[in-house]
């Protein structure tokens, strides 16, 4: 049976002679979907295009899942499909994908393996901007998508748990770009388990993130691991009276600081400053909730 497409053709193939695809990355078994094709069949043709070194093979251009779900004996309905390249490939494969959503983890993938593709054939220079025309999304999506399959690679080079990196497959694009902007791998691998544990919001993560990457939090980390070698009652009032002075100082310069910002803000306008402001005030709210911990923690030693 031929379709209208001269490029194209309906056949019945027996799937031992069905390979999946060499570009297009390979995704986890679906058992729901199996089940499924095991009770109804194969409801939709694999989109296959002919292996020009093996006659009578074809490779998968859509339906992956589908043909995983199949006995190797079994005869399943193709659209073959001729003279496809690579690009092509992509193209195809995301303009007919119908029957399981991919995660976020396997569109990084998915992209990944599309930009490579068209680097292989027009060069690394701007290759993002055209798979972004090609796919109809914009190209900050598709880098972010390759930051997120970046991301995923460093958490398997650092032997994350299974557990939690399929937990984090499933997570948006937008909390998992906001992860693949983390550069420390330890504070990583902890955000990393925090989300698989939590159902947290976008800015519930951030808070996370922040708190985890904060040079006060590196700070308090180093003196909590030299707390052992020193916690008399001597030491402890001695670190206390430098605090109050280094605040005292602190207070000195942001009053002269502040001062001259509200006389004349004209002159401190420059690229940053806003932000360096903000992180000025973030690390001082870190201060005082950090005093408030350790008031609290005495309250309830006293209780």
């Amino acid at each position: 049976m031929n379709s209208n497409k001269e490029n194209s053709r309906f056949a019945f193939v027996v799937a031992k002679n069905v390979h999946p695809s060499r570009i297009l990355p390979t995704r986890g078994f679906d058992p729901e979907l199996a089940a499924s094709i095991r009770r109804d069949s194969v409801q939709q043709p694999l989109i296959v295009r002919p292996l020009p070194s093996e006659k009578g093979m074809y490779e998968i251009i859509d339906g992956y899942l589908r043909y995983k779900s199949v006995q190797a004996d079994q005869k399943v309905l193709v659209l073959v499909r001729y003279d496809v390249t690579d690009v092509d490939v992509f193209k195809i494969s995301e303009a007919t994908f119908k029957r399981k959503p991919r995660n976020t983890y396997e569109r990084a993938q998915f992209y990944k393996g599309w930009v490579k593709t068209v680097e292989a054939k027009h060069g690394s220079r701007g290759a993002q901007a055209k798979v972004a025309s090609m796919a109809n999304i914009s190209e900050a999506g598709v880098s972010h998508y390759l930051s997120i399959n970046r991301l995923f690679e460093r958490l398997q080079s650092q032997n994350i748990s299974e557990r939690i990196f399929g937990a984090l497959k499933n997570q948006s694009v937008n909390k998992l770009y906001a992860l693949a902007k983390v550069e420390d791998n330890s504070a990583i691998l902890e955000i990393a388990a925090k989300m698989a544990e939590t159902d947290m919001s976008l800015n519930e993560l951030m808070d996370l993130i922040e708190e985890q990457t904060s040079p006060l939090r590196a700070l308090i980390e180093e003196d909590e691991e030299a707390e052992s070698e020193s916690t008399g009652i001597d030491d402890l009032t001695s670190a206390a009276q430098e605090l109050e002075v280094a605040l005292d100082k602190a207070r000195e310069v942001l009053m002269v600081f502040t001062s001259r910002i509200v006389v004349n803000p004209r002159r401190y306008v420059s690229p940053g400053i806003f932000k360096r402001i903000r992180t000025m005030l973030k690390a001082l709210k870190k201060i005082e909730k950090e005093a408030n911990r350790i008031i609290r923690s005495e309250k309830q030693a006293g209780a």
